[in-house]
């Protein structure tokens, strides 16, 4: 990475320092720290659009994140301190009795400036590590809102199929009232019923719990009640593999952050060929009481330290090893990211027309076949066994379904995971 100039730095440089930018204003319009407590209620109904904001806000593992941005603002401070002068008094039987000195060293060649380059780099990784939480909060926030949306949906599921249950109840009673069916339609027809009403009450404690998931990313209380809006068929439009590896290679906070750690040990680099300088110490003292040569007397000295020894070499070759294998770790994380986009997106795909399969063909099939089902039994052409099978084919086939949809969202969440940044 060029750091001489704008018009040295690579395209892939230039292009960093421009995302960084961004997303520091953006960090910033986030909010500061302590911006959790200050955050807005939540709106009812949720949509995703909105949670995304209101996670943004209050999500206590961000505020934590932003937080420590002002230890990487301290450390620029502390680098950029001016080295403390020294006062020293002496008193002795020797001549002169008494001596007084001021000396103060002074930092030449760039010392300071680079250090304070350093702490700079360094404070782009407090950036870095807002981001990777962003990201996090992100993947997480997608996971539990589509699943609490799922959740409602099987709770819908669930209801529709004890309404059916009851309806073949009523009619297999009514049938065995008239002398037509036997007590063990009825007794079969009522076994569904229960059943019906185990898989309802299962469902409503899963919607508790996948709530409390969705709380827990909101900063809320666990039994906060959430009402959301949207739907499982959000976001169904593809991205091209091209445009997800650029995306990719630009945000992925993994290979960002990689490339500001690179960044900072160019910069301590030439921090350490700097301070191969000798920093001088400038004395003046007052002497006093040298009878009989003279009552009160000067002397001004400079002190440099000789680099003859140690002139940062093991440090310098620490810091170059550090670099390249700071680059191997890019180099190894790029390609691993090329391969995984590649295989969600293949999945996604692949997601995609199974969803498709599902709601065109599948469950409005599976849905006739229970009406039919249910209307052969009550005109006598056939048993509770069969229109029972056809309604266990409906939720079973409503349940399939829905988890189908469901995973094309999850993927979604692990795409956004890789690409660092919110699908376009």
């Amino acid at each position: 990475m060029g750091t001489a100039s704008i018009a040295g730095l690579t395209r892939p440089t230039l292009f960093l320092s421009r995302f960084l930018a961004v997303t520091s204003a953006a960090i910033v319009v986030l909010g500061a720290p302590g911006a959790a407590a200050q955050a807005p209620p939540i709106p009812t109904p949720l949509t995703y659009e909105a949670a995304v904001q209101v996670a943004a806000a209050r999500n206590l593992g961000i505020d934590a994140a932003r937080r420590a941005r002002l230890i990487r603002e301290a450390a620029i401070r502390a680098a950029g301190q001016v080295p403390n002068p020294d006062v020293t008094f002496e008193a002795g039987r020797d001549t002169p009795h008494e001596v007084v000195s001021f000396s103060i060293p002074i930092e030449i060649g760039g010392v300071r400036s680079r250090r304070i380059d350093v702490a700079k780099e360094e404070l782009t990784l407090a950036e870095v590590d807002v981001l990777a939480e962003l990201r996090i909060v992100r993947r997480e926030l997608r996971q539990a809102f589509y699943t609490l949306i799922a959740a409602d949906e099987r709770l819908r599921i669930a209801d529709s199929v004890l309404d059916i249950t009851r309806r073949l109840r009523d009619a297999a009673q009514a049938r065995f009232d008239t002398g037509a069916a036997p007590q063990l339609e009825v007794l079969q027809a009522d076994l569904g019923v229960t059943r019906a009403e185990t898989d309802l009450d299962v469902a409503r404690s899963t919607r508790t719990a996948v709530q409390a998931a969705l709380n827990a990313v909101l900063n809320s209380a666990p039994q906060q009640a959430l009402v959301v809006a949207g739907s499982l068929a959000d976001r169904r439009s593809g991205i091209a593999y091209e445009q997800a590896l650029a995306l990719a290679t630009a945000s992925n906070t993994d290979l960002v952050s990689l490339d500001r750690q690179i960044a900072v040990e160019q910069r301590r680099i030439a921090l350490l060929r700097a301070q191969r300088t000798p920093t001088p110490v400038f004395s003046v003292s007052n002497l006093f009481n040298s009878q009989p040569e003279f009552a009160v007397g000067s002397r001004v000295a400079v002190t440099v330290g000789l680099p003859l020894f140690s002139r940062n070499q093991g440090e310098i070759a620490a810091s170059v090893a550090t670099t390249a294998q700071l680059r191997a770790r890019r180099d190894a994380t790029l390609r691993s990211v090329e391969n995984s986009v590649f295989g969600v997106l293949a999945r996604i795909d692949a997601e995609r027309r199974q969803v498709e399969a599902y709601e065109q063909r599948l469950v409005p099939t599976a849905a006739n076949l229970e009406t039919l089902a249910e209307e052969s039994y009550r005109a006598g052409r056939t048993s509770v066994l069969g229109v029972l099978e056809a309604q266990r084919n409906v939720r079973d086939i409503g349940r399939e379904a829905l988890q189908v949809a469901l995973d094309l969202q999850l993927s979604f969440a692990e795409l956004e995971d890789l690409l660092g940044t919110p699908l376009p």
